[in-house]
């Protein structure tokens, strides 16, 4: 009785065991793209897109659906993932659904023709080299929600004209914006604390550049190397001389006072 009261036991943990972990992969069709999702976190109903299986690259729009149905259960998409996306380069557009709030590194990396890409408000992290070498891609608009870049995000976004940075973000990490040679104009914040490494370098078309921290954020001698340093650069105009004798910014010999 005693051996069989225990196998019992044992039965019951292990059928309860695998109720409760549920599935945590499986492939969802949505518009005739099929999605290989992983659950974010288990016993939870939010998705990742962890890649794309299909016979011929994608091209031309996508719109990225909000939820996905497993059996009898809807998921939310609330991340794109590592590389889910990378090297598809007949991409032009994509429509992220209001629920993402993760785009993981390499995400999009090497998909040379997309030109946009639309972001929804709760987005608070881009991961690392996301947009890597996405030569295409006019604009992006770093939302109000946005806490969190990679390193080497935009590197490489040779037609990337603008870049404005949300009060929510404090730090502008190594190789952001590298070779980004069409970004005409940059504004700065006064939340911002550091930037990082290379984060400008060889952002050649810059014309325009606007910062409006009190004190100079932490920086490094090739933070904006490659630059034109004659360009004015507006700063608050109790810190003028700060920023001359800063760090990285005393790259550039020309900056205006304002505000």
């Amino acid at each position: 009785m005693k051996a069989r009261y225990f196998l019992s036991l044992a039965f019951a943990a292990i059928v309860l065991t695998g109720c409760s972990l549920g599935v945590d992969r499986f492939q969802a069709t949505s518009d005739g793209v099929t999605y290989d999702m992983e659950v974010v976190v288990p016993l939870t109903n939010f998705v990742r897109i962890a890649s794309v299986t299909t016979s011929e690259p994608l091209s031309g729009e996508l719109v990225i659906p909000q939820t996905v149905k497993y059996g009898r259960t809807t998921y939310v998409v609330s991340q794109i993932g590592k590389g889910a996306f990378r090297d598809f380069s007949r991409l032009t557009s994509v429509t992220l659904p209001s629920t993402v709030s993760v785009i993981e590194e390499k995400a999009f990396m090497g998909c040379t023709s997309l030109e946009e890409i639309n972001t929804p408000q709760p987005l608070s992290t881009i991961g690392a080299y996301a947009f890597d070498g996405c030569a295409s891609l006019e604009d992006f608009s770093l939302q109000a929600s946005i806490s969190t870049l990679g390193e080497g995000c935009f590197r490489g976004c040779s037609s990337l004209s603008c870049v404005t940075f949300p009060t929510s973000l404090n730090h502008i990490p190594p190789m952001a914006f590298q070779e980004c040679t069409s970004l005409g104009s940059i504004f700065i914040d006064s939340t911002v604390l550091t930037i990082g490494e290379k984060a400008f370098a060889g952002c050649t078309g810059v014309v325009s550049f606007v910062c409006m921290t009190p004190t100079p954020p932490a920086t490094f001698d090739n933070t904006f190397v490659g630059m034109n340093p004659e360009i004015p650069v507006t700063v608050p105009m109790a810190s003028v001389e700060q920023y001359y004798d800063a760090v990285g910014w005393r790259y550039f010999v020309n900056y205006q006072g304002r505000y």
